[in-house]
């Protein structure tokens, strides 16, 4: 919701949060998109080396000035990319990961989300 009051989207204006949705498939503008997959059989640990692999290629590109936004949402059809990009059926899509050069003009990337404090996500024990 934060995000989308950055923008000026309220709440109960459902027709803008769904336009601005449907970025995440527009690759929100971005030149390049990857569709991370992991082999189903692999279970819940494909899914972390996938999310160590996000993360790494994150902080790589952000290295080198590159920009990165991770998209869960690309998951959410994965028979669709299956089809278009001509994947196994045994292919668990993860989420997409788009990259390029920020519009640092554009009102979306001046938003960044508030961090919890470590004692709000972590259960100390011992």
């Amino acid at each position: 919701m934060q995000l989308y009051e950055s923008l000026g989207i309220g709440k109960d204006d459902r027709t803008a949060a769904a336009e601005q949705a449907l970025e995440n498939f527009n690759s929100f503008g971005a030149p390049h998109t990857m569709v991370i997959t992991t082999p189903e059989d692999l279970g819940v640990y494909g899914a972390i080396d996938c999310g160590l692999y996000v993360s790494s290629f994150m902080l790589a590109a952000r290295q080198y000035g590159v920009d990165t936004i991770a998209q869960a949402a690309l998951a959410s059809y994965p028979d669709l990319l299956r089809d278009h990009l001509q994947l196994p059926g045994d292919r668990q899509v993860v989420c997409g990961l788009s990259f390029g050069y920020a519009d640092n003009e554009h009102l979306i990337n001046s938003y960044r989300t508030e961090r919890a404090d470590i004692n709000d996500v972590v259960d100390w024990r011992g």
